[in-house]
């Protein structure tokens, strides 16, 4: 919650063009990376929200749901448009977790 009100703060005194939530979320990426976070502390609550993820996704579909006329229109632009975000999303993922994996193998085996 400290992150996120961290990067609400940012967007609005700063003036920063991107959502708070994502300034947020940089924030605590950054805290971890530094070290000023350890993963331990907060471990538990990101797999609770991992393993709840599908609850927050009902307001969106609800509100989905408002623009059907809007997306009979332009189906295709639409589906396009998710399945490239998804699948660059997917491939940023997969990189910067195996790039992150690796560095923490990386680290163990110096200490160890």
């Amino acid at each position: 919650m400290g992150f996120d009100g961290a990067g609400y703060a940012l967007h609005q005194l700063a003036g920063v063009p991107l959502p708070s939530h994502v300034l947020g979320l940089l924030l605590l990426t950054a805290a971890l990376w530094l070290g000023a976070v350890k993963l331990e502390w907060v471990e538990a609550s990101a797999t609770f929200l991992t393993r709840h993820m599908m609850l927050f996704f009902v307001p969106l579909l609800a509100g989905a749901a408002a623009y059907l006329p809007a997306l009979r229109e332009s189906w295709l632009a639409a589906a396009v448009s998710l399945t490239l975000g998804t699948s660059i999303i997917l491939l940023v993922t997969g990189l910067a977790t195996k790039w992150l994996t690796g560095k923490r193998k990386e680290a163990a085996k110096d200490e160890g």
